[in-house]
Parts: structure tokens; C-alpha cells; sequence
């Protein structure tokens, strides 16, 4: 094929997408045959129909340009194949196979959409406006299939790592009150085998509890009312709280992370971190950090300010929000400026 002018290079293109779309399609259904997990399987079958689609875009673009499809082989989706199938002779359990599937078919997501990019800026500088619309339908699709393939990969990692870090059954907690001593005592020091127990006073001394309180024990000096005794929570005791015959508020303590303020939130957000939403589907990646929230940088769209009271949690490297990431562009977030 001679290419002489910026429209036998869109035409090319169009010939090298045609092939990919072509060759995904019977790629597909052998991803999701593969698939152990339902939702991959289904995402993958979803998406097969959506590439006949594309198939058929594709075509009709062919028909206004006046031309038949000509063969141009995309090399780059060939070798996703023979990665696909290299794995295979390594013999992976299922699981893996699922894992290497998705990420492969994220892989051929971002080609796909790389390409219909520069489909679309050759299109409108030709004057094709009549494909626009149809490579635009492809595109759209393609960052759709994408994301939910990445969220679908993570998800599966997750789940596998959480079953590898599984605890060991009847392993204490750390810090947590042995069994039992959360029983209500008699008005004389707990005692067992005749041996004190750990921070327990003895009758001679005063109260002494490693700066951790004994959950409802009597001291040998004085029986207050159980009334003027603080709530304890059947999970590990407030930390740094006296022993002595003072009984200091709980809402004195310092609140915990999963409450943390928005100033606490803000000091952990961090230029570069990736965002997604509360179904841990990706959102975008934080961009200049300010003092009341910070911008999400969101592919093919206009990224927006998030306010920090909207951040569910913060990991090392990952910004939670505490709102689905379909529902990110529906809040009345503001926008950076068009002009810069």
C-alpha cells in the first residue's frame, strides 16, 4: 500500500485498527472461557459484543472513504497472542490464568485506545467530520472496557492476597485483654495459681497498668461504683489512659485514623497517588495538592478539585474515596480552569 498523502496515512490506520478489532474478536471468548472469575468472564463476553460493533464502525468509515479493507497486519496485538500463549505452556493454576488474562486484555485496551486517538485527530484534519462520531463510539467504549478490566485485575489481587495473609486461628490479638478478663470480679484482687496477674495491683501498692487499664477489675484500696467506671469496649483498651482513681473521659482521646480530620487526610494525599472510588474502580491520579482539596487528573475527561472530606481512606500509594467512581462527575466539584 503507497502512502503519498495524510489520507492514505489515516487509511492505513484505519486498515491496521480494523485488524486488531478483527483479531480481539476471536481472541475474546477464549479470555472469558479461561476465566475462572464470574465477573471477568462476563466482562470479557460483554466486550466481544462491543467489538463487533466496533467491527462494524469501522466499516461504514471504510464507506465513506470510498475504499475496501486492505490487509495491514498490527504486530503489537500479535504479540499479546504469543505472550498469551507462551504463558499457557507454563501449566499456571487457574487463578493466575485469570490474573495474566485480564491484565492482557487491559494491555490491548490502551493500544486500542491510543490508536482510535490518532484515528480521530487524522480524521478531523482531512475533513472526514462523518467517521468522527463512529471512531468516537469505539473510543469511548475502549476506556470503558479498559478501566473495568484494571478494577477487575485489582480486585482479584487483592482477594488473593488477603486469603495468602489469612490469620493464625486463636492467635491473641496484640494488646488485647486475655480471656476472661473482661468477667466481673469479686470485692478481692484477681489471682491465679496464686500469681498476680499482669498490671494488676496488689494490695499494698497502688494501681499500676502499664499505662492500660485492667477492663473491670476491683482494686484492693477501693470498690467504686460501676456506674462511675468508664465504658469498655470489648476490643482492645484506649491507650495511655491513667489507672488511678481519676476516671478520664474517653472523648479526651485522640481520634483514630479511620475518623481522622480532613488536616489528617490532607498531609497524606500526595502528588502522584492514584485515585479510585469506593468500589475501587479507577478514577485518576492526584495533581497539585492544595490546601482544601486537591485535583484529580482524569483520562479523556476534565479533571475536577476533590475536597479532602470526600476521601474515605488513604493507602501508600492508592487515595480511597467514599463515593462510587461512576458518581465522581455527577458532584458539584470545581473544575481547573480551561486556560490552564
Amino acid at each position: 500500500m503507497a502512502i503519498q498523502s495524510p489520507r492514505d496515512l489515516f487509511l492505513y490506520g484505519l486498515c491496521s485498527m480494523y485488524d486488531v478489532e478483527r483479531k480481539l474478536d476471536q481472541m475474546l471468548p477464549i479470555l472469558a472461557q479461561e476465566s475462572l472469575d464470574a465477573q471477568a468472564r462476563e466482562a470479557f463476553t460483554q466486550h466481544e459484543q462491543e467489538t463487533r460493533q466496533h467491527i462494524s464502525n469501522l466499516e461504514q468509515c471504510f464507506q465513506i472513504l470510498g475504499s475496501q479493507p486492505m490487509i495491514v497486519e498490527n504486530n503489537m496485538v500479535a504479540g499479546l497472542r504469543r505472550d498469551h500463549d507462551t504463558f499457557l505452556q507454563q501449566q499456571p493454576p487457574a487463578q493466575a490464568l485469570t490474573m495474566f488474562d485480564l491484565y492482557a486484555g487491559y494491555q490491548s485496551e490502551c493500544l486500542e485506545i491510543a490508536g482510535y486517538h490518532n484515528l480521530i485527530d487524522a480524521a478531523n484534519s482531512i475533513g472526514l467530520s462523518q467517521c468522527v462520531p463512529l471512531l468516537q463510539q469505539n473510543l469511548q467504549q475502549e476506556i470503558a472496557a479498559s478501566q473495568k478490566l484494571a478494577a477487575l485485575a485489582h480486585q482479584l489481587g487483592l482477594q488473593q492476597t488477603q486469603l495468602g495473609r489469612a490469620p493464625v486461628p486463636n492467635q491473641p490479638v496484640p494488646n488485647q485483654p486475655p480471656a476472661g478478663a473482661n468477667q466481673p470480679m469479686s470485692n478481692q484482687p484477681a489471682q491465679a495459681t496464686n500469681q498476680p496477674m499482669p498490671n494488676q495491683p496488689m494490695a499494698s501498692q497502688p494501681a499500676q497498668a502499664a499505662n492500660q487499664p485492667v477492663p473491670n477489675q476491683g482494686y484492693a484500696t477501693a470498690n467504686p461504683p460501676a456506674s462511675n467506671q468508664p465504658s469498655m469496649a470489648p476490643n482492645p483498651p484506649v491507650a495511655n489512659q491513667s489507672s488511678g482513681t481519676a476516671n478520664p473521659s474517653i472523648a479526651d482521646e485522640p481520634t483514630e485514623t479511620a475518623n481522622a480530620p480532613a488536616a489528617n487526610i490532607a498531609s497524606q494525599v500526595q502528588e502522584g497517588m492514584d485515585v479510585v472510588g469506593s468500589d475501587m474502580r479507577p478514577v485518576g491520579v492526584v495533581r497539585n495538592v492544595r490546601d482544601n482539596d486537591f485535583r484529580i487528573d482524569i483520562p479523556m475527561q476534565r479533571d475536577l478539585y476533590a475536597p479532602f472530606d470526600a476521601v474515605q481512606n488513604v493507602t501508600d500509594d492508592r487515595v480511597i474515596l467514599n463515593i462510587p467512581a461512576d458518581q465522581v462527575r455527577d458532584m458539584n466539584w470545581s473544575k481547573p480552569s480551561l486556560m490552564g
